[in-house]
């Protein structure tokens, strides 16, 4: 290619020292899981343009602890034409500062930002960040290629962009959605892979996008700005063959499948499982399921091929709530879900959300009682968040819920939603006892402690332990 552009992909230094998970729309501190994933989307970006021979630079600034001011050196270093910053909302602040440090080194280099705040509220960000040339609404991929392919010419006509005209803001029609099996392998070269590790097991992983857009209408998720509501899947061959490919390049065997749901068809979740049997792929996995989209024959097939772990979405034990949520499952499927998970050999987690529009102390307890019941291996207790994009965010403005415009504090270990009947303090004060309440119990703690098998593991339980508290208590 004759006209190569060097392309700077960032995710941000941690604001404020929070670090960051930025990766659609789980937007959530390090301490969650304890662990920071791979920047898929950015890997993604990273090997679309290398495959047009531009020269790309990716620096993860959350694992590779680069400040602002160690970031600003590589920046001046590395001399690049086009900068993209990953962004989230809770960071938002302190993300899109970043293009103003950009532009003071050099006001010609170009400077956009992507995820789904900026997607969402894209006025806004422009306003809020007068250096950034533009914003990428939705995924990223193709719309990042396109700008720095057109630079010096039309980028002000790339699809899928919202920019400034003097003071016009103006929103480029949106890009069509790109097709699953265009996308390369991640450019996982790019980053250091030592520097992500699966919980528990210490062992490197990679994420793998099985899939975008789902068609449930929750209320309280925002991905379908960034993904879109309909269901795109890859061949199930296209799948095989890149963890195929991971392990043989990169000597990864540990990887979590990343979309939405990865049952949401499940044809497609049978035949990629039955394709890593078929070619004898030795790998661990993990992914996401809805609880009306497994069966106990599917989950077996699942443990087969390598899965270790499957996260369902069971936010509260009040089917009122949930209905109300626009979640579209029951307890019963929930209770049969998790059943049949435990009986093929795989741990279940549940995700469960706290403070929901019509939550009260005595649901909360009973969601935190049935997580019990339920023989969970772990539970996830977030705060609802009414993150822009979400149904949540436009009903909890009408209602006045909202109790603060601090985007730091719109992350799902901060309550800010007060209703009638529990304020915000009330429901993260529930929260930190659920934890405590779930985590405590003698039969969680014995089957957690199992799990333990050599004194490294010890000392890493240890560590994840102290994280996970951080994380969990966090509350100002």
């Amino acid at each position: 290619m004759a006209n190569k552009k060097k392309i700077y992909l960032i995710n941000p230094p941690a604001f404020e020292g929070v670090k960051m998970v930025r990766e659609g729309r789980c937007m959530q501190r390090k301490g969650a899981w304890t662990s920071v994933w791979p920047p898929v989307s950015l890997a993604l970006c990273g090997a679309i343009l290398e495959k047009e021979e531009h020269i790309v630079k990716l620096s993860d600034c959350i694992v590779e602890e680069i400040d602002l001011p160690l970031l600003k050196e590589k920046i001046k270093e590395f001399k690049p034409d086009f900068v993209v910053i990953n962004t989230a909302t809770p960071s938002i602040i302190g993300d899109l500062e970043l293009a103003k440090a950009v532009k003071e080194i050099n006001y010609k280099t170009f400077v956009t930002a992507i995820g789904i705040h900026v997607t969402a509220l894209a006025n806004e960000c422009l306003i809020m960040a007068p250096d950034l040339d533009c914003i990428i609404r939705g995924e990223p991929e193709m719309t990042v290629l396109d700008l720095v392919n057109n630079l010096e010419d039309e980028w002000e006509e790339v699809d899928g962009i919202s920019w400034k005209n003097r003071e016009r803001i103006l929103h480029n029609k949106d890009r069509e959605p790109v097709s699953m099996d265009s996308l390369p392998v991640p450019a996982w070269h790019l980053i250091d892979l030592k520097n992500y590790l699966m919980p528990f097991t210490l062992n490197p992983f990679v994420l793998v996008a099985t899939g975008r857009g789902c068609p449930h209408p929750c209320n309280f998720c925002a991905d379908h700005v960034y993904y879109g509501k309909k269901l795109r899947l890859p061949s199930p061959e296209k799948i095989v063959n890149e963890l195929a490919y991971v392990q043989e390049r990169y000597g990864i065997n540990e990887f979590l499948f990343w979309s939405e749901a990865f049952t949401l068809n499940r044809k497609f979740a049978r035949e990629v499982a039955k394709g890593i049997i078929e070619k004898n792929l030795k790998v661990c996995w993990v992914c996401n399921s809805r609880v009306d989209n497994v069966d106990y024959e599917l989950l077996k097939l699942f443990k087969q091929a390598g899965c270790t772990m499957v996260g369902y979405g069971i936010e509260s034990a009040t089917q009122e709530i949930l209905d109300n949520s626009k979640k579209g499952i029951t307890l019963e499927q929930i209770k049969k879900a998790v059943e049949d998970t435990k009986k093929a050999g795989l741990d279940a987690t549940g995700h469960c959300i706290i403070g929901l529009p019509g939550e009260t102390k005595e649901s909360i307890e009973r969601t935190v009682k049935f997580t019990i019941d339920l023989k969970l291996d772990f539970v996830q207790y977030y705060c609802a968040v009414p993150f822009p994009g979400s149904q949540l965010y436009k009903q909890a403005l009408k209602e006045g819920w909202i109790n603060t415009s601090d985007w730091r504090k719109y992350e799902q270990n901060f309550s800010i939603l007060n209703f009638p009947k529990i304020s915000a303090e009330e429901t993260m004060k529930l929260r930190k006892k659920a934890y405590k309440t779930f985590y405590s119990n003698p039969a969680v703690v014995f089957r957690t402690l199992k799990r333990l098998k050599s004194p490294a593991e010890w000392k890493n339980f240890i560590r994840m332990a102290r994280e996970f508290v951080e994380w969990s208590f966090k509350s100002s």
